[in-house]
């Protein structure tokens, strides 16, 4: 079974493996985070997952965090 966004905790770094949506993945691409390990700074409950690369911040919805898998071992 593969782990996703959602049931990621807060302070992990985890690898952005596959994203479903496909203009999700072309932006998530674009602004590097489909690159290295991205690092979940915040896990709101039942709400948005609020991942950190690089100095950039970004909220991913619940029903988006849900769908994204992610590799823990991925992440540096």
């Amino acid at each position: 079974m593969s782990d996703v966004l959602a049931d990621v905790g807060s302070g992990e770094a985890v690898r952005l493996v596959e994203v479903p949506d496909g203009d999700t993945r072309a932006r998530l691409l674009r602004l590097g985070f489909l690159d290295g390990a991205v690092e979940c700074r915040h896990q709101i409950r039942s709400g948005p997952v609020i991942v950190r690369r690089n100095g950039t911040e970004l909220a991913l919805g619940s029903a988006l965090a849900e769908e994204i898998q992610v590799d823990r071992e991925g992440g540096e």
